[in-house]
């Protein structure tokens, strides 16, 4: 055991080892999480955002090759993305580059904890999702089943053909391809994949509506094709992204420093 890696969502201090943590996490603001596992376990402790580590992941577990630009949009209790060129990951000045949940497509929409109005999480994401769905009369549980449960079930309903489980889940989809399609023209990609616990069991609904909306909008469509793949590593991508941040460290060193 070389290593622990740790990631959650954003936004975080990744140099100190501290998470800021968004609203469904606010028992974890501020706390110094690195720190606390080291003097715990006795091992160097990695922390990272949950769409990074996950892009790391796909680069070592699916052979990508290290030409190739990787956009990883990952969907769980939030939207995000990771983002790596030339197998180094671009983090931004304060490491959390890549949230595209908080790209504004709706100026008077509802608002949002970051501080803006009408964000593509706020729209699109689990939690409305899930709150529209239950609007509309689709059984879901308990109201304090927790979002990504009921999501699940959303969309296990959704993927059986119910008309307002659908309806939900494709409206959800219309916002995320939206995303996407900003995500794709900043950062350029060969690849873009769908990624995290959302898309492991909705992808087959998100996919196809992603798909088109990128091929037909991207800028850069006619210098070639992007490819637009779902992830093959479930919900547990993000824990595969926190191993290979190890790997990433130990074997890559340089990569270890900027990813």
């Amino acid at each position: 055991l070389i290593g622990l890696g740790v990631v959650a969502p954003g936004p975080q201090l990744a140099a100190s080892g501290i998470a800021l943590a968004p609203p469904a996490m606010t028992a974890w603001v501020d706390f110094p999480l690195r720190a606390r596992l080291e003097d715990r376990t006795g091992l160097p402790v990695l922390l990272d955002n949950d769409a990074t580590a996950t892009a790391v992941g796909l680069y070592w577990a699916d052979g990508i090759t290290a030409t190739t630009t990787i956009a990883a949009l990952f969907m769980g209790q939030g939207i995000g993305a990771g983002l790596l060129s030339g197998g180094q990951v671009y983090r931004g000045a304060t490491s959390n580059a890549g949230e595209i949940g908080h790209v504004t497509v709706d100026v008077d929409g509802p608002p949002c904890w970051c501080g803006s109005r009408g964000c593509v999480e706020m729209l699109g994401g689990t939690a409305v999702t899930v709150e529209r769905a239950r609007g509309a009369g689709v059984d879901l549980g308990p109201q304090d089943r927790p979002t990504l449960a009921a999501f699940g079930a959303l969309a296990r309903r959704a993927l059986a053909g119910e008309p307002a489980a659908l309806e939900a889940v494709e409206r959800s989809a219309r916002y995320v391809a939206v995303a996407a399609h900003t995500l794709v023209n900043v950062v350029d990609p060969d690849l873009l994949v769908l990624t995290g616990p959302a898309f492991a069991v909705a992808g087959p609904l998100y996919l196809p509506v992603v798909t088109e909306v990128v091929t037909r909008t991207r800028f850069a469509r006619g210098s070639g094709p992007i490819e637009v793949r779902l992830s093959t590593h479930g919900p547990e991508s993000a824990a595969l992204g926190a191993a290979a941040l190890v790997l990433q460290a130990e074997l890559a060193p340089r990569g270890g420093d900027t990813a």
